[in-house]
């Protein structure tokens, strides 16, 4: 779905620019025809008028339609689709030929276990965290939390484009989008009512990415916290 809708991403300025120039193109249609309109005389001179000037004011209502939407998709649907990460194709076995793993039985389950391979961990560190441009002021790092939570902070950074809400298991990092903004935030509600009821109890890591004008993305600021299953 990302990849179909980055057409209108890629395109967004060209898009609005033929937009643009046929909304020029209408509306200067749409003024001849309603000043002929006034000052007609005749019935038929009346019609014919009244007849461009609907035209013209539909042709406007479809340019801004199509206007709207584009800048929705791009604004509000693409920020919170996720990105799918391309799989590596299974590496084909040769016909006839078994893999066995090589097996030590010297080794104790602890030793397996104290060698094992560590997933890849979220590291939190909260060095991009100010108060003034990028912060999460609540929760606090460390805090507890449950039920629906308000995410408060600041977001106010030079050629600001927009910024996202994140978080992700510290074992997996695999970041799940909440929300995205394109509004500045000056100590404020970043988000209003998260629900993390349907989330496993455990230690979470959260985030706020903000992305620049030019698209680069900026520092995030991360907070740890801790999510207890809801009181009944």
């Amino acid at each position: 779905m990302r990849e179909a809708l980055g057409f209108f991403e890629t395109y967004e300025a060209a898009i609005y620019f033929i937009l643009g120039l046929g909304g020029i193109l209408y509306a200067w249609r749409f003024y001849g025809a309603w000043q002929e309109l006034r000052t007609a005389v005749y019935g038929l001179e009346r019609d014919s008028a009244q007849g461009r000037l609907n035209r013209a004011s539909v042709s406007l209502f479809f340019l801004f339609l199509i206007a709207s939407s584009v800048f929705s998709t791009v604004t509000f649907v693409i920020p919170v689709l996720p990105v799918v990460e391309p799989t590596r194709a299974a590496q084909p076995q040769q016909p006839g030929l078994t893999l066995t793993p090589e097996i030590n039985t010297s080794e104790t389950p602890n030793d397996i276990l104290a060698t094992a391979t560590l997933l890849p961990t979220v590291a939190v560190s909260e060095e991009n965290c100010d108060p003034e441009t990028i912060n999460i002021s609540s929760p606090q790092s460390g805090e507890t939390i449950s039920g629906a939570v308000e995410i408060s902070g600041t977001v106010d950074v030079e050629s600001f484009g927009f910024y996202k809400f994140e978080y992700a298991r510290p074992q997996d990092g695999l970041w799940l989008t909440v929300l995205a903004e394109r509004i500045i935030v000056q100590d404020g509600v970043l988000v209003a009512n998260w629900d993390t009821s349907r989330l496993p109890p455990g230690e979470y890591v959260l985030q706020i990415l903000v992305t620049n004008t030019n698209g680069d993305e900026l520092p995030p600021c991360r907070v740890s916290v801790v999510i207890a299953a809801p009181s009944q």
